[in-house]
């Protein structure tokens, strides 16, 4: 990213960019590498356009509005996961011989020795445009080795462990942010269990975004509500 001309940005030593900024460069780059991908509809066994002209996998029941999100989801792990089950049943069916069962649980799972929480800060925004609140947590992981990733679950997803430390009275008040980030332990943040304007797959938008510094190590979500 060219950061030269900025405020306060000597010549090569890079600048000051605003999070709108650093946010339209990451979602031009990951649409630069997925036009690089060329779809070709009529090769893949899986992919057709129904009458309403949006892409469905019908290896995975799923359905995309554009290319890039189907794109996207062909590297992703439900779609391998189905490409291999479908792989095994093939095998099966042709009288191969070989291990044919095959499930989640067999996918050996990464573990780690966890060195604590990582530190984190949630602040409340509202879009000037539109008058929508939302919020922005940054979590700092100094130590991370990897990208840190996040997820949005509800009361009901959360293990009979985590339940007895939310509220159980109004379950469905609160959604709760989930982020992991090796080596240290999972952590859960409760937010408004309020609608939420999300792109389809691993899309981002203005409105919810996330963003990795490397050089900082600090890890970013941003979630605005409709």
């Amino acid at each position: 990213m060219d950061y030269s001309g900025r405020v306060n940005a000597k010549k090569g030593g890079g600048g000051v960019a605003d999070t709108a900024e650093t946010n339209a460069h990451t979602k031009r780059r990951l649409q630069e590498l997925l036009t690089t991908h060329v779809l070709d509809i009529e090769s893949d066994p899986y992919v057709f356009r129904n009458h309403l002209g949006i892409l469905e996998c019908r290896l995975c029941s799923t359905t995309h509005v554009n290319e890039a999100s189907y794109i996207s989801h062909l590297s992703g792990r439900k779609h391998q996961l189905n490409l291999e089950k479908r792989r095994r049943l093939d095998q099966r069916a042709s009288g191969e011989t070989g291990p044919v069962s095959f499930s989640i649980n067999s996918i050996p799972k990464r573990t780690w020795t966890k060195i604590g929480k990582p530190a984190f800060k949630m602040t409340k925004i509202c879009d000037p445009n539109t008058s929508r609140m939302g919020i922005l947590v940054t979590v700092k992981c100094p130590k991370a080795v990897d990208e840190p990733m996040f997820r949005l679950m509800s009361y009901y997803e959360l293990t009979a462990y985590n339940q007895k430390a939310v509220d159980t009275k109004n379950p469905e008040k609160y959604l709760y942010l989930v982020v992991s980030a090796e080596p240290y332990e999972n952590i859960a943040m409760a937010i408004p269990n309020r609608p939420i304007i999300k792109p389809d797959m691993d899309q981002m938008s203005d409105d919810y975004w996330w963003y990795w510094d490397h050089d900082t190590k600090e890890f970013v979500v941003q979630i605005v509500y409709k």
